[in-house]
């Protein structure tokens, strides 16, 4: 039988009547599907976990007043704990970012607030004040203190 649709000759002499059994193609059909689903699945995924990791990030960006992440220096942190030194009390740090500064003044014995607007900041900075040993005294919370002030004040 000729033009059988664009079939190999090969898999209609298998069948006289010209039907392609759904067994012959089976076997390469799913395998090839499935890894088509396996491949959109990990490029998905892939997309949707940069998306949420970049996301946090890029925002602040796109607000009025751009507030971009950028990491305490060595010298800037030194500093603080300088200006700190023979005082007490505790010690609020606005945009806290990885809590660089709040995880310093909590080893020199301050309690240290830290607020940030990015999660994924917020909880790294969790993480190195518990590998710090110091997160009893280092607390950081995902808030808009800005927002949190103008509210009180009726701005």
């Amino acid at each position: 039988m000729e033009g059988g649709g664009g079939a190999p000759p090969e898999v209609l002499e298998e069948n006289e009547s010209g039907c392609v059994p759904p067994a012959s193609l089976g076997a390469n059909g799913l395998k090839r599907s499935s890894w088509g689903f396996l491949f959109t699945g990990i490029v998905g995924g892939t997309l949707v976990a940069v998306y949420a990791v970049a996301t946090p990030f890029l925002t602040p960006a796109l607000r009025k007043i751009c507030l971009p992440f950028v990491p305490a220096t060595t010298k800037q942190i030194e500093n603080v704990v300088k200006m700190l030194h023979c005082r007490t009390g505790s010690l609020v740090d606005i945009g806290s970012g990885d809590g660089r500064i709040v995880i310093a003044a909590a080893k020199a014995g301050f309690r240290a607030v830290g607020y940030e607007l990015n999660p994924w900041l917020v909880w790294y900075s969790r993480y190195r004040a518990w590998r710090e040993g110091v997160q009893d005294s280092a607390k950081f919370y995902i808030s808009d203190l800005w927002k949190s002030f103008g509210e009180e004040e009726g701005a």
